[in-house]
């Protein structure tokens, strides 16, 4: 069965609504961060600022015994130590509304 009109192509295409199409996209571009990682590198100390590499970060979350998020990315830690993020955001905030 061929297509005949554009408008008969478009009604074939899933998700071509411009509504649906952006709340995608703000759900890819946000940030997953979880309370227990924002409790972690909050809780870092002194030593570690937004400065600080987030490998070596990474590194000193894992030497004091602690798991972050693998999903984090080195960008998120700096919002995190900057303060720029204080909330969880992402996945992980759907999950704490869900819990209230």
């Amino acid at each position: 069965m061929a297509l005949k009109t554009a408008t008969d192509r478009q009604k074939r295409i899933p998700d071509n609504d411009r509504d649906t199409m952006k709340a995608k996209a703000e759900r890819v571009l946000m940030a997953d961060v979880s309370k227990s990682d924002i409790d972690i590198l909050m809780n870092m100390g002194a030593a570690i600022t937004a400065d600080t590499d987030p490998a070596d970060v990474r590194d000193r979350v894992k030497m004091q015994s602690n798991v972050l998020n693998p999903t984090i990315k080195d960008q998120e830690i700096k919002d995190v130590l900057s303060g720029t993020i204080t909330e969880p955001t992402g996945k992980f905030k759907k999950d704490q509304i869900k819990k209230d």
